[in-house]
């Protein structure tokens, strides 16, 4: 793939979206290929003189998508309202003793949420309770998350991935997973778990070789001065097993009528309404045989 190929992916990617890019992004987001921002800049004027891309208030985008920059200005102003009511989950969520990171995933991560749009939200637990993290986090977040069987989703939490610490790699890696773990934004860290997850998924930088790691938003927090978050820490350690299981099968017994392309595994779990992955690889394979470009 040379440059200009790359550049062209890069925007068809987030073209799926609706989103353009400013320079910046491209150079972030550059598909499969490392290059300066000197470089980056240089095959995008190439690209503006051949008329395969343009630009509009400082956004880049493929030939008749003009349109999509009304938008993306649009979202950016309804996610920055939504950004700070994900910001005051985080600081419900560091409450739940058995949470390591919290980070707002999807579209809001991406200042592109609607107006109906939930808070997607990625949670990194402490290793042998995933099941026992996810049921706090849920107990906690009762008044503000997602119902399954209300169709009100405006502003509501949705906590759909939990990821053990033991097992911080993602896979199968691919370009959409890349993406999805690169957009993340941490909101809030402890004991340096959002370095952890980044190092444990290095196969990223083989899609997307120019990103590097997000500052954390909310910074560190450690558990400290909290006798009553140690106590009940340390209970559930000292008998994590039985505990642990059993709210595992508590919650498998009450989601079981309800699963559909959730993704249930022993230190990783995806619970996600539709499979998203598989619709934008097809979405970008489909646009990258329009533009012409293999997909790799």
């Amino acid at each position: 793939m040379t440059l200009s190929q790359s550049i062209l992916a890069t925007l068809a990617y987030h073209d799926i979206f609706d989103y353009p890019l400013i320079l910046k992004e491209i150079h972030k987001y550059l598909v499969n290929i490392e290059a300066s921002p000197f470089s980056v800049r240089a095959g995008l004027n190439r690209l503006f003189l051949s008329g395969k891309i343009f630009s509009k208030s400082g956004y880049i985008f493929l030939e008749s998508r003009s349109k999509i920059v009304e938008k993306r200005i649009q979202r950016k102003r309804i996610s920055s309202r939504k950004f700070q009511r994900a910001v005051f989950f985080s600081n419900i969520l560091k409450a739940n003793p058995f949470i390591k990171t919290v980070g707002v995933t999807g579209a809001l991560a991406m200042d592109n949420s609607d107006q109906k749009d939930d808070i997607d939200l990625f949670l990194i637990t402490t290793k042998d309770f995933i099941w026992t993290a996810r049921f706090f986090s849920n107990l906690f977040m009762i008044p503000f998350k997602r119902s399954p069987v209300s169709k009100i989703t405006k502003n509501k939490a949705c906590l759909n991935i939990f990821i053990d610490e033991s097992h911080l790699k993602i896979e199968p890696p691919n370009i959409y997973l890349a993406h999805e773990i690169c957009q993340m934004k941490p909101l809030w860290d402890r004991d340096g778990t959002y370095r952890r997850f980044i190092s444990a998924n290095k196969w990223i930088k083989n899609f997307l070789p120019n990103w590097k790691p997000e500052t954390v938003v909310n910074g560190q927090w450690k558990m400290v001065n909290s006798r009553s978050k140690k106590s009940i820490y340390s209970l559930f350690t000292i008998y994590y097993s039985p505990i642990e299981n059993f709210l595992r099968s508590f919650q498998l017994w009450y989601m079981r009528p309800k699963i559909t392309t959730e993704k249930i595994g022993d230190t990783q779990l995806f619970f996600h309404p539709a499979d998203t992955q598989e619709w934008v690889m097809e979405k970008y394979k489909g646009r990258l045989r329009k533009l012409r470009i293999a997909s790799s």
